[in-house]
């Protein structure tokens, strides 16, 4: 392993005060009609999100693995401090790559799916990125359905979200689901996919610290 490597994770949004209070935008919830989500049949999009993350932070503890969660525990920090603390640690602490952890909505509540994202252009982030997918679709690729941009030759979707054009390391935003779809939040709910999710992005940051 690489000791001068390090990954800086995102847990996206806000999650559960000490009072149980969830403090993030209202977008970022969902009611479905049934079923049991983080808050009776609520899914709290920033709460499975910190699921994820700390299940990564974990195995890349037990592997040895240098890595900062740049989120908060529940508060719901600004993009612009998130990105300064990671930059700050990549250029004094040791050299990394940024994940951002999400799970997706549609105004439809219909569409469902896997995603992940870089910024315009060709950098290393795509490179991240196709680790990525190749992951996630080896290890879930039967369960989940995996949406594709491949217009310009690789998976990833492009856009100028402020974790990735703001951060000073390759990044890649991940949506794993959609929280507002009543099959895509059940899988989310389900701790096998998590885990399932969590190996798949601990196998990209071996890929990213490897090959890079």
């Amino acid at each position: 392993m690489k000791d001068d490597f390090c990954v800086y994770l995102d847990a996206g949004h806000g999650g559960l005060d000490k009072n149980g209070n969830y403090v993030t935008a209202p977008s970022k919830q969902y009611e479905h009609t049934s079923g049991k989500f983080h808050n009776g049949r609520w899914f709290y999009e920033g709460v499975w999100n910190r699921t994820l993350t700390d299940r990564v932070a974990e195995k890349l503890k037990e592997l040895g693995i240098h890595h900062v969660v740049v989120s908060h525990e529940y508060l719901d920090v600004s993009l612009h401090y998130r990105v300064d603390k990671a930059n700050w640690y990549h250029k004094n602490y040791r050299k990394g790559i940024y994940i951002s952890n999400h799970a997706n909505a549609s105004g439809s509540h219909s569409a469902r799916g896997f995603e992940v994202y870089t910024t315009p252009g060709t950098t290393n982030s795509d490179k991240v990125a196709e680790f990525h997918w190749e992951n996630v679709k080896e290890i879930l690729g039967d369960r989940i359905r995996m949406r594709a941009d491949s217009g310009d030759g690789d998976h990833d979707k492009e856009a100028r979200f402020f974790v990735l054009t703001k951060t000073a390391m390759p990044a890649i935003l991940v949506e794993h689901l959609f929280f507002d779809n009543y099959e895509d939040a059940k899988l989310l709910m389900d701790d096998e996919i998590i885990e399932r999710f969590a190996e798949a992005e601990v196998r990209t940051v071996i890929d990213a610290m490897n090959k890079l």
